[in-house]
């Protein structure tokens, strides 16, 4: 019997509520074996079917570890718990407080469907398949919630886990290991959707990548990946897009393995017994063998990504931050094959106030909290950037001074130190991808958006009272519940708006390629490379063009393609 038709047969079996107090309960049949979910009643009296804890590959333990994930054998036994959420893949503790502590396991490869309303095979609902953040070192699929998001906008949400640190990114430089096992699970993730999603109501034909951050990166690596044609028809990249920083350089993945081989005592002369040694560590072992900041320097500034995607010539096969901009290669061609949505907050830069150590801080003799002076931006932050992501380039850093310097006061200057930092990071990274996809593309719609709207309770540490805008990860409150945080509580009504606002561009965008309807507020354009308009998400959504723009020509100097499309304004 083929998949088609085991979806059209799908069991379908419900409870009552339990004399327990147990919520009422469904039993779906998937291709992949039987799940159980929990039927759960939001504020509005809408009520969502959540699925957690679904296998969707091997567990990556023993032999598995460091390798790619295999798909998952068809269980017998009911799947889906009923807690909210199911474990977070191994990863260290860096400090964040957070409300809900998950536990932790190598054997982490499972997903989270949450299902609108009553669950039919007979729907064909569209899908939201997310991919979190966290700088491919921490996060897990339970850390957002997508009951709001799938009730509001009508559509199946998918939360997935993927291997973070050495577990998801361990690179040798050499077959045996290879890198970028946390992609490679996202992708077995997105076959498993496509597999199996039609058994809980959901169209395969319709699904929509999206994340934020490092989960934005993803999506945009996802959509660089040809072997990935027909598991999704629609991707939006949050607050991340490939970019310089984001592949790890081999010299800084030599860096690591010295340092792993050092903690673990595990001689990397032969890689092949390197790699052995290596798997057959205890998890805590693994984790302490690296930790992401071993290698920042009290007395410089560098935000190195030490593990996380990398070139391994068989889903990474070239600088893709050019590639894209090719659109006659096999990434180009797809990436162009897709809608794409990408957008990124007014205030990118806020991750810059606490990756400022209090060490360096100290050799420098100034505090964030009191502002970044002209001279720690232009002889300490921007020369280590520049030399990360660029190499030893003075007049590139002199320009960059130049450019993100103001006479217009103390806090003034502090704000274009961390425009600085978002801009090089997210905003002109985004500017080039949004450009590569939407030039003389007839076929396939752009968009861009920004998030002006300052959330009541930023992510993250609080801001310092100079830092103005929406900072980094602002717009996660406005599509899902974060269990993972401090209560949160809309403080003003106009946030709820706002939220309801976005979920119905973003959903509508996934359910057709166009954020728009007549539900909508204001008509969102598509991006358009000569007049690069957008959509501005604060409380009174309006339509503007070129944000930051300015600064996208100085971070892509060899980029022809780029400054071509740009040079009539810039």
């Amino acid at each position: 019997m083929d998949l088609f038709c085991i979806f059209l047969l799908s069991i379908l079996t419900a409870s009552s509520q339990s004399d327990d107090g147990e919520p009422k309960s469904v039993v779906i049949e998937t291709p992949s074996g039987p799940v159980r979910g929990y039927q759960e009643f939001l504020k509005n009296d809408r009520s969502v079917y959540r699925f957690i804890g679904i296998p969707y590959a091997k567990p990556p333990v023993g032999n598995l570890r460091f390798q790619k994930p295999e798909p998952v054998e068809r269980w017998t036994e009911v799947k889906g718990i009923s807690e909210l959420h199911g474990p977070a893949c191994m990863q260290q503790d860096i400090g964040m407080e957070m409300e809900y502590i998950p536990e932790y396991s190598e054997d982490c490869l499972q997903l989270n469907v949450y299902v609108p309303g009553e669950v039919s095979p007979k729907k064909s609902l569209s899908v939201m398949v997310w991919v979190h953040g966290g700088g491919f070192v921490i996060g897990f699929a339970g850390e957002t919630n997508g009951q709001r998001l799938a009730a509001e906008g009508d559509v199946i949400v998918v939360t997935m886990n993927y291997r973070l640190g050495l577990f998801g990114f361990l690179n040798l430089l050499d077959p045996v290991s290879k890198g970028n096992y946390g992609l490679w699970d996202q992708m077995m993730a997105f076959r498993w959707v496509h597999e199996n999603i039609a058994a809980f109501g959901g169209n395969p034909d319709s699904v929509t990548i999206f994340g934020e951050s490092a989960g934005g990166m993803s999506v945009h690596f996802q959509t660089l990946i040809p072997s990935n044609i027909g598991m999704f028809q629609r991707a939006i990249s949050m607050s991340g897009v490939v970019n310089r920083q984001v592949i790890t350089q081999d010299t800084d993945v030599e860096k690591v393995n010295e340092r792993i081989s050092e903690k673990t005592n595990c001689p990397m002369e032969n890689k092949v017994e390197f790699f052995a040694c290596l798997q057959k560590l205890s998890t805590k072992e693994v984790l302490d063998a690296v930790n992401i900041y071993d290698f920042m320097a009290p007395d410089n500034y560098t935000v190195e990504m030490l593990m996380g995607p990398c070139k391994d010539d068989e889903l990474i096969k070239n600088k893709l931050y050019f590639t894209m901009h090719d659109e006659n290669s096999p990434e180009g061609k797809f990436f162009r094959s897709l809608d794409f949505m990408a957008g990124t907050t007014s205030a990118e830069g806020s991750l810059l106030y606490y990756t400022l150590l209090p060490e360096l801080q100290e050799t420098h003799n100034f505090s964030v909290e009191e502002g970044i002076p002209r001279n720690i931006l232009c002889d300490v932050i921007i020369p280590g950037l520049v030399q990360e992501l660029y190499g030893n380039k003075p007049e590139l850093s002199q320009k960059l001074c130049d450019f993100y310097t103001t006479d217009e006061g103390d806090d003034a200057q502090s704000n274009r130190a961390t425009d600085f930092y978002g801009d090089t990071v997210m905003v002109a990274p985004a500017t080039s991808a949004l450009i590569a996809h939407a030039r003389k593309n007839v076929n396939h719609k752009t968009f861009h958006y920004i998030l002006s709207a300052k959330s009541p309770l930023p992510y993250g540490p609080p801001p310092p009272s100079w830092f103005r805008g929406a900072g980094h990860a602002d717009d996660l409150y406005h599509l899902f519940d974060m269990p993972v945080l401090p209560v949160y509580n809309h403080t003003e009504e106009r946030h709820n708006r706002l939220s309801e606002k976005i979920i119905r561009y973003f959903s509508n965008f996934a359910k057709t390629g166009d954020p728009n309807s007549k539900e909508t507020p204001v008509k969102w354009p598509t991006y358009d490379v000569k007049k690069r308009e957008y959509i501005d998400f604060d409380f009174e959504i309006s339509v503007k063009k070129d944000f930051n723009v300015g600064a996208t020509r100085i971070m892509f100097p060899e980029l022809k393609e780029l400054r071509d499309d740009m040079k009539e304004e810039l």
